[in-house]
């Protein structure tokens, strides 16, 4: 009778190696979109479910940790926890217009987290810098305006006496507060347009109201 013999355990070189192959096989798709830039990009959703399976399977710890100047990520060995690999990144926290303090830090987290596992785990993008930076116009563009917009707007709907509930409307939005910087052009110009329009109108009707001070018969 063969006995069975027990499988050599992999070491953690081998076991990241046999987590990329096994991962390359999802054939994962790409879900994130930028329009303004018009490319795709991998979401930490379209891989992050598959590498926390195939790692719970081989037995691969992964911990993510972020630091004022620096983002890791660590892989360890669950069967051999002095063992492990490190993955780094050095990091600036995006100052968005419009976003709080702990908004900045989230987004900047988010997007070290996306590339760290991207390196780590060797998924494959195109050589360009396929959402590589943070595109910070896009992402300043989809923040709701500061009240200093908000004020703009509501003086321009005073002086051109529009009817804000319909503005609104057209806007696509349920209050002036909502309106995004990547729309605030847009409106301030509708806006403007409507008050020139006003302003022709009221110099044409002072211009026929005009008496001559003498008509030559």
């Amino acid at each position: 009778m063969a006995e069975n013999k027990e499988q050599p355990k992999l070491n953690i070189q081998k076991k990241i190696s046999r987590a990329r192959v096994m991962l390359q096989e999802k054939e994962l798709k790409k879900t994130g979109y930028n329009k303004y830039s018009n490319y795709t990009y991998f979401e930490l959703g379209d891989f992050l479910p598959h590498i926390n399976r195939i790692c719970d399977e081989l037995g691969l710890y992964c911990e993510f940790q972020f630091e004022a100047n620096e983002a890791k990520l660590t892989i360890t060995d669950s069967d051999k926890i002095e063992d492990f690999k490190t993955w780094s990144t050095p990091v600036e926290i995006a100052i968005l217009k419009g976003c709080s303090a702990i908004q900045n830090i989230g987004g900047t987290q988010s997007f070290a987290r996306r590339y760290l596992y991207i390196m780590a785990f060797e998924i494959a993008e195109s050589d360009s810098i396929e959402g590589g930076e943070v595109d910070q116009e896009a992402e300043q563009g989809k923040q709701k305006i500061n009240k200093a917009s908000v004020f703009t707007i509501k003086s321009l709907l005073d002086e051109t006496h529009s009817n804000e509930k319909k503005f609104l409307e057209w806007a696509g939005v349920s209050k002036i507060e909502d309106i995004t910087n990547a729309a605030l052009g847009t409106c301030i110009n509708k806006l403007n347009r409507i008050k020139e329009k006003l302003e022709k109108e009221k110099k044409d009707t002072e211009k026929e109201n005009i008496i001559p001070e003498q008509i030559d018969f």
